[in-house]
């Protein structure tokens, strides 16, 4: 036997109230009252009702649609992202519509218009390297589409944007390289022209410089944030006849690459050589030694893209443009003390 499915129209009899401000309410409006809003949430989760999206959108402007567009080769970046988003999403009535992109491809921007079109789009979600793309924001600005750009340069295009402060996160790994006896430090990049690569790079230099430590071309390598570009950039360092003693990588996956390049060549980790991430993602904790990296709050960043994404939708209008989030060191068994005796 099947249940009848609830309605708006069972909540607000429930609740005693209007079908018109049981919308209100499930469309999380601000012209209700706590009281009201209360009951009529009360009845929703009694009747176990559930809006329709295509129902919300026929009686109104919206269609409580955002999109997530990414161009990114870290998956595990990615999911963190999306877990934060949808979650968010849901929280405040709104559904996330995924769509992947080539930022290298020139169809990208006829592929964005037609997605924020044919889905009626109330908003986007812009993470890098996508967020830093002027075709991008030309396209989102004549559909005036709504955005946020996350992890984007604060100066980039204007709007909304939120992150966490890349330059400092980097510079505090490379202090604590620096403190474990480290001079000789290496450091990979990641994808060339992203604001978080130019950030971290930033952050390297200024605390090489900071301690009064050389920073050597060749232990600079041009990586893409991939597995593969941390395991190019080990073998090349290792051919080195003075490899770094230390190096950091521009996220984990290269750092995990880096790990792999060591143990080919002999090296053991730490004894040999620290290896150091970003981004405390799932691949940091499942090799060994597990990673020292620094925990970007991924999942936190897309949350709060998303709310400021529907406060801009709702005019609620947000205290700060820009929102910049923690990060913290976390310090694992990657990392170790330099070996006086060991000649590197």
């Amino acid at each position: 036997m099947n249940e009848k499915k609830s309605t708006l129209a069972s909540v607000a009899k429930l609740a005693g109230v209007s079908i018109k401000t049981a919308s209100r309410v499930v469309r999380r409006e601000r012209n209700v009252s706590e009281k009201t809003r209360s009951n009529v949430e009360a009845a929703i989760r009694k009747l176990s009702y559930r809006p329709s999206i295509a129902a919300r959108a026929a009686v109104g402007t919206r269609s409580y649609l955002i999109g997530l567009v990414f161009d990114n080769p870290n998956s595990d970046y990615i999911v963190d992202l999306l877990r934060g988003a949808i979650h968010q999403a849901r929280e405040e009535g709104y559904h996330l519509i995924v769509e992947p992109v080539r930022s290298q491809y020139d169809s990208m921007v006829h592929d964005l218009r037609r997605l924020i079109i044919q889905s009626n789009l109330d908003g986007v979600l812009l993470p890098p390297p996508i967020c830093d793309s002027p075709d991008v924001l030309a396209v989102l600005k004549e559909q005036k589409t709504p955005y946020v750009k996350i992890a984007s340069s604060e100066s980039f295009g204007g709007g909304l944007s939120v992150g966490m402060d890349d330059v400092s996160a980097a510079a505090t790994m490379t202090r604590h390289l620096a403190d474990l006896g480290h001079t000789n430090i290496g450091f990979v990049q990641g994808r060339e022209g992203t604001s978080t690569t130019s950030r971290r790079l930033e952050g390297f230099q200024s605390a090489m410089q900071e301690r009064g430590l050389a920073i050597k071309p060749e232990y600079i390598y041009e990586g893409d944030y991939t597995f593969k570009a941390g395991l190019l950039a080990g073998e090349q360092f290792f051919k080195l006849a003075s490899p770094p003693s230390a190096i950091f990588a521009s996220n984990d996956e290269m750092a995990a690459g880096l790990a792999m390049a060591a143990f080919r060549s002999g090296r053991s980790v730490p004894d040999d050589v620290s290896i150091a991430g970003f981004d405390d993602s799932p691949i940091s904790r499942m090799i060994w030694p597990p990673l020292t990296t620094i925990r970007q709050p991924i999942q936190a960043i897309s949350q709060k893209a998303i709310s400021l994404l529907i406060n801009e939708l709702r005019q609620i209008g947000n205290e700060d443009s820009v929102v910049t989030l923690h990060f913290d060191l976390i310090t694992r068994g990657s990392t170790a003390r330099l070996d006086p005796d060991i000649s590197y």
